[in-house]
């Protein structure tokens, strides 16, 4: 699931210069904080009946790491049972033609609903529907267990920053890779600096590739929310200013993308990020068909989770692994035969502006049984 960072500051600047800047942004919207803060409230681990319980589990699994903030999920509720489904009109077909990244999305969203059921008193029979490519969760009564990685949901993301590029302990980078290994999928740590070199030049290679593909660069454009007001209204996408870029009218934000987000702006940018990361870790479906890359994400979200309660910050480095030339060689040089699927980096460093979700109400359908 990719997440980017971009930069409009140049951009911005000229319209500063000419005395415009000002004059066009629209205003900021207290409305964005509100969205952040009802999306991410802590959940009370007190058990509660599963009618009163599902609205907080489901909004828990909204917090997931999805491909560009689409969050391609609806939920559908009946009597104990949630079933997850993807949103076709949220696919990304130029970088996930697949649907790779969004049956992922799928598996992060269960890992998040399965701990929230845990935490509430609720055991998870977690079943992947092959023929409607769907998951069916159903729920019996348990005793509550609320897990470190339950409580790190909220805080959990997807950093696009450097982190401290020193090497984890083994007391820290054991579990994280612990954490990830499930059934059906591989796990190949990257900790040795020439390794991340390595993979730092994949990176680099298939974000070229993209930046130089005017389909990819429309399709991440009409993700991009260039403002708060921008945000607060939608609620999904990947906010601009959450990595440092100046707010902008969506109008104007659309024009100047695709001028600005271009190889020589992004990859010093990513080259940092590599640089300035203590590992990677890929992970590959041992099936490669839908139910696998669903298990990819149920263990990229263990992962992740595992990383936030330990203090550690984690994001995805995709791109080796959508450019078909890219992904050849990338997957040549891990030697393993597996095709991968996701990249993900990690290490100590800042948060950021947490991503906003979008409202239960807009992803539940309530269902018979």
């Amino acid at each position: 699931m990719p997440t980017r960072r971009f930069v409009v500051g140049s951009a911005a600047t000229a319209v500063a210069g000419a005395g415009l800047a000002w004059w066009l942004w629209p205003g900021d919207d207290p409305a964005f904080d509100s969205s952040v803060a009802e999306s991410r409230k802590r959940l009370s681990d007190a058990p509660l009946p599963f009618t009163a319980a599902v609205a907080d589990i489901v909004r828990y699994a909204t917090l997931a790491a999805n491909s560009h903030n689409t969050q391609p999920w609806i939920f559908e509720v009946g009597d104990r049972f949630v079933r997850i489904r993807p949103d076709e009109t949220r696919r990304c077909p130029v970088v996930d033609p697949d649907d790779r990244h969004l049956m992922a999305s799928l598996g992060c969203a269960a890992e998040n609903l399965d701990l929230a059921a845990r935490a509430l008193g609720f055991r998870s029979d977690i079943v992947f529907d092959a023929p409607t490519r769907s998951v069916v969760v159903r729920f019996e009564d348990a005793k509550p267990e609320a897990t470190a990685a339950f409580h790190a949901i909220p805080e959990r993301q997807s950093t696009r920053a450097p982190f401290d590029p020193a090497a984890l302990p083994d007391e820290d980078l054991h579990p994280l890779l612990d954490a990830c290994a499930r059934p059906g999928v591989f796990v190949r740590s990257l900790t040795d600096r020439s390794d991340l070199d390595r993979l730092k030049d994949f990176v680099l290679a298939g974000n070229t590739a993209q930046c130089a593909d005017p389909a990819f660069v429309e399709e991440l454009g009409a993700w991009v929310r260039f403002n708060r007001t921008q945000a607060a209204k939608t609620r999904d996408g990947l906010y601009s200013g959450a990595t440092g870029n100046p707010p902008l009218p969506r109008w104007l934000g659309r024009r100047l993308f695709p001028l600005v987000f271009t190889a020589s702006a992004e990859n010093p940018k990513y080259a940092s990020q590599l640089d300035g990361s203590a590992g990677a870790v890929v992970l590959s479906a041992e099936r490669d068909d839908p139910e696998g890359w669903f298990n990819v994400g149920r263990a990229s979200q263990r992962f992740q989770l595992e990383a936030t309660a330990r203090g550690i910050r984690s994001s995805f480095v995709n791109q080796p692994v959508e450019v078909a030339a890219v992904r050849a060689d990338f997957q040549s040089w891990l030697g393993d035969g597996l095709r991968p699927a996701l990249v993900l980096r990690y290490g100590r460093g800042p948060a950021l502006p947490p991503s906003l979700r979008r409202p239960v109400a807009d992803v539940v359908r309530f269902v018979p049984a």
